[in-house]
């Protein structure tokens, strides 16, 4: 719900910001200041998070109030995070925030802040990423999953035909984010299911096999399929899935309709329709 609410109040501001930024010097609008307003605003809000811990652990009965402070700070700082991203689009670093704001920007706005820019910056990968973005129907729930080609650890194509007749859980990164108590529920469903009817089946955004490989190996004892191609923003799992957050899930039914998409371990959700040994 908070994604709704902050794509709808940035619609009409950002539409706004479009006409104000020709105001704006080019000398202004520089990768240097970029970074430089950037860093400010996350420094801020670090800051302003550890005092909200410090009161918490000073008044724990206050613990309602306080988190709901911290998630109006929290959409706050998205909001200036994506303002930024606007402002800065015709430079590298800025339009690569654009992309990776685009799921809480309304598609016809996104696309008249990349039809302002430069015909480089348009032409750029982050510029096509964007386009490719804004030219794709992302998949959501009741969409059939879409296979794309990837291979495991070992280098070897990964067969999405070997999922016919099983539901899939798919998950985008985000084994670290986790934390242990999310990598043990991983580990438990495998074990507890069986592979004709369950398949879990990892993508994590390496750039290379070898970075593959070496993660397979750091979280050691998940027997589950680790997956990559190796494309990063330019995947179909950034687009076509529309995956930015780590994780991103995907549950599907056997016929692999997706019936639980989420960012981060939605476990109730998920329990909802899995089958246990």
């Amino acid at each position: 719900m908070r994604r709704l609410t902050l794509k709808m109040s940035l619609g009409l501001s950002l539409l706004l910001m479009l006409s104000c930024n020709s105001k704006v010097s080019d000398e202004a609008l520089t990768e240097e200041n970029y970074l430089h307003e950037d860093s400010l605003l996350w420094i801020t809000f670090n800051n302003e998070t550890e005092n909200l811990f410090s009161l918490l652990e000073n008044q724990p009965e206050s613990k309602d109030s306080i988190i709901d402070i911290y998630n109006a700070m929290i959409e706050e700082a998205n909001r200036k995070n994506i303002a930024l991203a606007f402002k800065y689009a015709s430079t590298p670093s800025g339009l690569a925030r654009l992309f990776m704001t685009r799921n809480y920007i309304d598609k016809d706005t996104l696309r008249q802040v990349l039809a302002s820019l430069s015909y480089d910056m348009q032409k750029s990968k982050m510029g096509l990423n964007i386009k490719a973005h804004l030219d794709t129907e992302q998949l959501s729930v009741g969409s059939t999953l879409v296979p794309f080609p990837c291979v495991t650890e070992e280098n070897v194509e990964f067969d999405w035909n070997q999922l016919k007749g099983k539901q899939i859980l798919l998950l985008y990164g985000g084994l670290g984010c986790m934390g242990d108590e999310g990598r043990e529920y991983l580990k438990t469903l495998y074990k507890q299911t069986n592979r004709e009817d369950l398949e879990i089946v990892l993508y994590w955004p390496s750039s290379s096999i070898e970075d593959l490989k070496s993660v397979k190996e750091h979280y050691v004892g998940n027997d589950y399929a680790f997956v990559s191609d190796f494309k990063l923003d330019a995947s179909p799992i950034r687009i076509k899935y529309g995956c930015q957050a780590t994780p991103t899930c995907f549950l599907t039914d056997k016929n692999h309709i997706i019936v639980v998409k989420s960012e981060g371990l939605n476990i109730d959700e998920f329990e909802k329709y899995l089958k246990r040994k």
